[in-house]
């Protein structure tokens, strides 16, 4: 009788979640600002598309964060309140894979203190927020 072959072990992968976040530069803050601030860390590749408003982070060997303007006619009451808050003319909506999160929160962490503004979870109460200098 021919042994049964056990199934090799397998990776089990990650479920492939992806992260939304917000960010709301300070006033008068362009894209532009924050490729130049990542272009200065050494070890960051930023690729910025200036017309479409587009700046993607690679964060890892297959993962990247992308900000990306939100246009005005997609903001709702919640998220007008909050951008009078905190002085805000612009919103980027920000999205990276669960599996880059501790990655993503460093780039994070480090606009805010070059840039100002904040990120924060596209959530009903824009919790957490990642806030710098």
């Amino acid at each position: 009788m021919k042994k049964k072959e056990k199934p090799k072990n397998k990776q089990k992968e990650m479920p492939k979640v992806l992260m939304e976040w917000l960010y709301l530069p300070e006033a008068g803050v362009p894209v532009e600002s924050l490729y130049e601030h990542l272009r200065e860390r050494e070890g960051v590749c930023a690729e910025l598309w200036k017309e479409a408003g587009v700046l993607e982070i690679t964060l890892s060997e297959t993962g990247s964060m992308d900000l990306e303007i939100l246009e005005k006619d997609q903001w709702d009451e919640a998220l007008l309140t909050y951008i009078k808050e905190r002085h805000a003319d612009e919103v980027y909506t920000v999205t990276f894979m669960e599996a880059d999160q501790a990655e993503a929160r460093m780039v994070m962490e480090y606009l805010t203190n070059r840039a100002g503004g904040v990120f924060c979870r596209d959530t009903e109460d824009f919790l957490p927020e990642i806030k710098g200098r």
